[in-house]
């Protein structure tokens, strides 16, 4: 993928630059969380060496889905899966909060979702348009570029919608409020209509459930977007890139310390000084540049 070249190196000098030319969802959501947790992840592109069970889960998951809708044949698409999860994942430690995500509940749910397809091909009530469909498209100012990279684009009721795939161990009342607003659906709605070149009306969420008590199941959600929202959300979006860019040309990236209670990069900022911020990221998390084409968004 293409990096910005940087304009300033002020701060961390030492490291290479991987900052993505063109911003997703992941990493604005890490821009509007904190300017330096996007530093750390998408200048820098640090991560942490351990990966937490419920992205290996995820990740095979929604392998599962791209390799089932691609081939239409459930064998091709549990094998994909299964030596998938041998690569990133593992059964996490019993008693421990995410115990219940084991292949076994990773095979269950492949199985749950393969009834849920067969029952949908059946019906014919969607068409899939396209599949892990890879987008990048200008906006309105004639210079800002969004990506993104969408599970699905489908025809249901006779209009354009797009459809994501998620796990989650929630939901209710929670889970409906991360819905609207949403960057994520907004973005791909509004990148899925300009690559299409026709109005898509939103996006199809389709949730695999799963706690140590209940599931798997399916739990389907929908959430649609006037123009009037994708317009602004437009002109919000070249706003904030006018933010990124000062902080590129200053070289410099805000603590926004609201956050620092749960962010994985804490040990980092309280640091006394910029030498032992380096200690703790070299020792702690390896450099990996982002790049939203290979990897599946939470």
């Amino acid at each position: 993928m293409e990096t910005l070249t940087p304009i300033t190196k002020r701060f961390m000098t030492k490291y290479e630059r991987h900052e993505p030319a063109v911003r997703d969802s992941t990493a604005i959501r890490a821009a509007k969380t904190c300017k330096r947790l996007y530093f750390y992840t998408m200048v820098l592109g640090f991560r942490k060496k351990d990966t937490k069970p419920y992205f290996a889960f995820g990740t095979c998951y929604h392998k599962f889905r791209e390799v089932l809708e691609r081939t239409q044949e459930l064998k091709p698409a549990l094998d994909a899966t299964l030596e998938l999860w041998k690569k990133i994942g593992s059964n996490p430690p019993v008693g421990t909060k995410w115990d219940f995500l084991t292949g076994k509940r990773l095979l269950a749910s492949c199985m749950c979702a393969f009834e849920w397809w067969q029952k949908e091909k059946t019906l014919g009530r969607v068409k899939v348009i396209a599949s892990e469909q890879p987008f990048q498209v200008l906006l309105s100012d004639n210079k800002t570029v969004i990506g993104g990279r969408a599970d699905q684009i489908v025809m249901w009721g006779g209009k354009l919608w797009g459809r994501d795939f998620k796990t989650a161990s929630k939901m209710g009342e929670f889970y409906d409020r991360t819905l609207e607003p949403n960057d994520q659906f907004t973005r791909y709605t509004l990148g899925e209509t300009k690559l299409q070149g026709a109005k898509v009306e939103g996006q199809l969420i389709e949730v695999m459930y799963n706690t140590s008590k209940e599931g798997p199941k399916i739990v389907p959600l929908v959430t649609s977007r006037t123009d009037w929202q994708l317009q602004e959300w437009e002109q919000d979006q070249i706003f904030y890139e006018r933010i990124l860019q000062l902080c590129r040309e200053e070289d410099r990236w805000p603590m926004e310390e609201i956050n620092c209670p749960f962010c994985d990069f804490r040990s980092v900022c309280k640091a006394p000084n910029e030498l032992s911020m380096m200690h703790q990221l070299d020792s702690n998390f390896v450099q990996q540049a982002w790049n939203f084409y290979n990897v599946g968004e939470e």
